[in-house]
């Protein structure tokens, strides 16, 4: 029965590839460019194929951390340091990154994510989406990665995210020597210094 199983999904997924496939090149002259928006037509068949590959035991678990605020800051800083750079500090996707990659991210904060179960969402960090970049965050297979539920509170908590928070996840995001220097400069220029110094 499991290889009848297997046999199925290969089927299936022949068959997405080849509907894919034709999306991309019927009336398109951008062949596979990650400029494109998906068709609705990609974006459907995507969405089938996405909801077919999350084991069905996932999609019925619960999140065992609680919504509450020392989890979310925990999500935060999480996010803010891995997730931001191609999702967004507000999780809306638009960033250098996210526009370069196809499909594009989603925007977290809509109820094509939001509706979701709490397990749907940790299955995908933890694993990845194949042929999208998305990749997987997970070590180890199973459902007892604590950063992991963190990001899956965080993510519940992006429509409601304040100014405040935005402000607090900007000091949080990766940063370059450059941009450290630069900010060191800023800091000297508001507290009265010159960029070679204080006199």
């Amino acid at each position: 029965m499991n290889n009848f199983r297997w046999f199925l999904f290969g089927a299936l997924f022949v068959c997405v590839m080849a509907l894919l496939a034709i999306a991309v090149f019927i009336g398109r002259s951008q062949g596979f460019s990650a400029h494109a928006e998906p068709s609705s037509l990609e974006v459907s068949i995507a969405g089938m194929a996405r909801k077919l590959a999350i084991p069905s035991g996932y999609r019925e678990l619960h999140n065992p951390l609680p919504l509450s605020p020392e989890n979310i800051q925990a999500g935060m800083q999480h996010f803010a340091d891995h997730c931001a750079t191609c999702h967004a500090n507000n999780g809306n996707g638009d960033t250098l990154f996210g526009k370069g990659l196809y499909p594009k991210p989603p925007d977290f904060r809509k109820p094509e994510t939001q509706n979701k179960s709490d397990g749907e969402l940790y299955y995908v960090i933890e694993n990845g989406i194949r042929l999208s970049g998305m990749p997987a965050f997970g070590e180890h297979p199973g459902t007892g990665d604590t950063e992991t539920w963190h990001l899956v509170v965080f993510i519940r908590h992006l429509p409601s995210l304040t100014e405040t928070e935005l402000v607090r996840m900007a000091t949080l995001n990766p940063k370059t020597e450059e941009d450290r220097k630069e900010e060191q400069e800023e800091q000297k220029f508001l507290q009265g210094e010159s960029s070679q110094g204080a006199k």
